[in-house]
């Protein structure tokens, strides 16, 4: 779907497949935003201990089902049987992928998702053309833009750092990828000038999602995408 603000395009990601609206990370929370209308949606993927791609935000099971056990010491099967604390179950990166037909936006959590991912895309090269890597981990995707030079980035920022442009271009991406929060309209023109791409996460009100529509973003990440599509509709 096509979304504009002042003959821009505006495109509009379901964070954790739009986690204040839906269950956060699950296989119903993006097909819901799916037919809600995003352009695409964000993960997050942790590796197993046998090395499969899990969608999950934190490192352990803590917080989303009440197990005080890591992603990392346990493997596909006993993760397959977790039970979350709001009944869902846990799923893999490709079932996320497989269920849906929009793009996905995959956050790499740690450097151990490369090797696996890099197993994955070489498996089923087809997913390349609607999967889009972000992290933190800068090396991680320079890794995979290497491997895979087809494949889009967006490198994750703390904070504002005075060269924005080639801190993204050193490592192979096109996208800057920000917290919405004190961004002014200046940094985005520079990141602009330089031919990059401006994120930004987590705009989940009105007032935050307007304040970085006019501070030129081009792209938001929402846990409330409805809130984002209705704004962008009405304007």
């Amino acid at each position: 779907m096509e979304h504009k603000y002042k003959g821009r395009n505006i495109f509009v990601i379901a964070h954790r497949g739009g986690g204040e609206l839906f269950k956060e990370n699950t296989i119903s929370a993006f097909t819901g935003v799916e037919r809600l209308g995003v352009d695409a949606v964000e993960c997050d993927v942790q590796v197993s201990k046998d090395g499969s791609l899990v969608v999950m935000h934190d490192p352990d099971l803590l917080r989303t089902a009440g197990i005080d056990k890591k992603i990392e010491d346990l493997n596909t099967g006993e993760i397959k049987n977790v039970t979350l604390k709001d009944g869902e179950h846990i799923p893999l990166l490709e079932d996320v992928l497989n269920s849906i037909q929009i793009p996905v936006m995959i956050e790499l959590k740690s450097m151990e998702t490369v090797k696996s991912i890099t197993e994955l895309f070489t498996v089923r090269p087809e997913l390349l053309k609607r999967s889009v890597l972000i992290s933190f981990f800068h090396d991680a995707l320079l890794m995979m833009k290497q491997r895979f030079p087809e494949v889009t980035c967006g490198a994750l920022i703390a904070g504002f750092p005075v060269d924005p442009v080639a801190l993204v271009k050193k490592c192979g991406c096109d996208t800057i990828a920000i917290n919405y929060e004190g961004l002014t309209r200046p940094y985005v023109d520079r990141c602009h000038n330089g031919g990059i791409r401006v994120s930004v996460w987590t705009p989940n009100d009105v007032t935050s999602i307007k304040s970085s529509l006019d501070a030129g973003v081009d792209v938001i990440a929402s846990d409330r995408p409805d809130l984002v599509i209705k704004l962008l509709d009405s304007l």
